[in-house]
């Protein structure tokens, strides 16, 4: 057994699917803010032969995520991390929405940096939905990337008024180009150390999550795509097991949209309009 481990925040059906892939030969940290879904993720991934340790955190806490990036570095190098807790425009309020994807995703960020060494690679789960938003005033995208993090939800236009009905979708677009831009902003201060740091955005994926959206609005994004099908958790596996291993050592700072031809189909039937 490898004395390297992998850490895995979020433990739903793409979290579950990244630990499988990653963690074999290694000690696999896992953690959640679920209880029920953190035991779950335990019990399975132990049945199949993974050495699993857990814990329960709550990702918009620094506090909470900083015990366990520490947890995690404790029993050795830290070969990769992989980020993809978040909220979906279905799932909560606005503000929570940005408690957690976009304070969530700086928290991370952040207490992964104190612990990584040479050769750690980490990977944020973003969407698609962050290549929607591109369109911000270049002050905002700048806040979004570089703020501290006690003042990262301080701007004003993650004020959303809480009777706004698009609110949590606006929450969830700006939350998630923030993730993008402050992965960029990240990859130096983790190239300081010898690490990197990337991010992966989802299209519509066949989630317990991703299938709530199905059924809402984002249901027509799968008629877009130029593949025409909706995504698998494997699909993003696979991307995120290349931007955490060797093969991708010159990639840091940059996104890999995993979409389906979502966003291009979105570009250009509006330009030929």
């Amino acid at each position: 057994m490898s004395t390297k481990s992998i850490a895995v925040i979020g433990c739903g059906g793409m979290g579950l699917a990244i630990a499988r892939r990653l963690g074999v030969g290694r000690r696999l940290f896992i953690a959640d803010f679920s209880h029920e879904i953190i035991s779950s993720a335990q019990e399975t991934l132990t049945n199949e032969g993974y050495m699993v340790e857990v814990s329960q955190v709550d990702v918009s806490d620094s506090d909470s995520v900083s015990r366990f990036a520490q947890a995690a570095a404790s029993h050795g190098p830290i070969e990769a991390v992989v980020h993809t807790a978040g909220l979906s425009p279905s799932a909560d309020c606005a503000q929570r929405i940005l408690e957690v994807d976009l304070l969530g995703t700086a928290n991370a960020l952040d207490a992964f940096l104190e612990v990584a060494q040479c050769g750690t690679s980490m990977v944020c789960i973003a969407s698609m939905a962050g290549h929607m938003g591109s369109g911000l005033p270049s002050e905002l995208e700048r806040h979004l990337a570089t703020a501290p993090r006690d003042q990262l939800l301080e701007h004003a236009a993650l004020k959303i008024d809480a009777a706004d009905p698009h609110g949590p979708a606006r929450a969830y677009g700006l939350s998630k180009r923030g993730n993008l831009l402050r992965v960029q902003a990240s990859a130096k201060a983790w190239g300081q150390v010898g690490a990197r740091v990337n991010s992966v955005s989802p299209g519509v994926i066949s989630t317990s999550a991703g299938r709530q959206e199905i059924n809402g609005p984002a249901g027509k994004f799968i008629a877009l795509s130029p593949v025409g099908r909706v995504g698998t958790p494997q699909d993003i596996v696979n991307a995120v097991s290349f931007l955490a291993s060797a093969e991708s050592s010159f990639i840091t700072g940059n996104d890999i949209l995993v979409d389906g031809g979502v966003v291009s189909s979105l570009k250009w039937d509006t330009l030929k309009a």
